[in-house]
């Protein structure tokens, strides 16, 4: 049985700095860049309460396995995109999300990594 937890290196921060390095320090999803060294967007965004802040850049593990890290299994994502996964619930293998349908997020295409098409997708054919 594998070990449930995060790796040490995780903890420590230096997978994501790896996996920040590999992405060109862009989220592999929108392209937003970052701060080379920080998971901190160049640009700020208003939050719910009007103050200007960051957006924070988040490794993604692809399979959802936190002890899996190994770099085709991480993808660099800022916050929004991250969230869009899991608010989704989209897993490897699973029909692709309407939003995602047309053109789906790069890191997806790169890797080959195997996904459903929409059914609404065939009513435009």
């Amino acid at each position: 049985m594998p070990d449930k937890r995060y790796p040490m290196l995780w903890q420590r921060g230096l997978i994501q700095a790896r996996a920040r390095a590999r992405a060109n320090h862009q989220c592999e999803g929108c392209g937003m860049r970052f701060i080379e060294g920080t998971n901190k967007s160049f640009d700020l965004f208003e939050d719910s309460k009007g103050k200007m802040r960051h957006m924070i850049g988040t490794v993604h593990h692809i399979n959802e396995y936190k002890w899996d890290c190994s770099m085709q299994n991480l993808v660099f994502l800022c916050q929004s995109c991250h969230y869009t996964i899991h608010c989704y619930r989209w897993r490897v293998g699973d029909v692709i999300p309407l939003k995602w349908a047309k053109n789906p997020p790069k890191w997806i295409v790169d890797r080959n990594i195997p996904y459903g098409e929409h059914p609404q997708m065939c009513l435009f054919d």
